[in-house]
């Protein structure tokens, strides 16, 4: 009696167990391993926190000051988020501000800096920022400094 006729035999009589079989065996060649051997480990690294960040107003230009937090990792790069709604717009009371990526800069291992922004007339305006290390862990958001002008 040759292979293919057992297996005719077998699913005749009995079709559930020749699934069975298969699903049992495919299940003990998936469990073999995966090559990982322990649970995934969190990096020792912790992304740079924005510790202060205000504006000032000056001549149509807007100044955002910010610092770290103090063990905070070294930033490469800052990112600066924008809101940007016009005063003709009725105030939605309660809405959530709907930021887009404005710029990124360079930061250089720096614990504070300054940038200086150009604003137009006539708009309700949001900033935020994050800061990104050399590992490209991005810390949380700053706070969101809110303004019209």
């Amino acid at each position: 009696m040759n292979l293919q006729t057992m297996r005719t035999i077998l699913w005749r009589k009995n079709p559930t167990t020749l699934v069975a079989g298969f699903l049992t065996g495919m299940l003990l060649l998936a469990s073999a391993g995966c090559g990982i051997k322990a649970p995934p480990v969190a990096p020792d690294a912790k992304p740079p926190v924005i510790a202060t960040f205000t504006h000032t107003l000056e001549n149509g230009a807007l100044i955002l000051s910010w610092t770290l937090a103090t063990g905070s990792s070294p930033p490469q790069s800052c990112t600066f988020y924008r809101s940007r709604v016009s005063l003709a717009d009725k105030p939605c009371e309660g809405c959530p501000l709907v930021f887009e990526r404005l710029m990124s800069v360079p930061a250089d291992g720096r614990d504070n800096g300054v940038e200086t922004i150009a604003v137009e007339k006539g708009y309700r305006y949001g900033f935020k920022m994050t800061a990104t290390d050399t590992n490209g862990l991005e810390g949380p958001d700053s706070r969101t400094v809110s303004f019209s002008y």
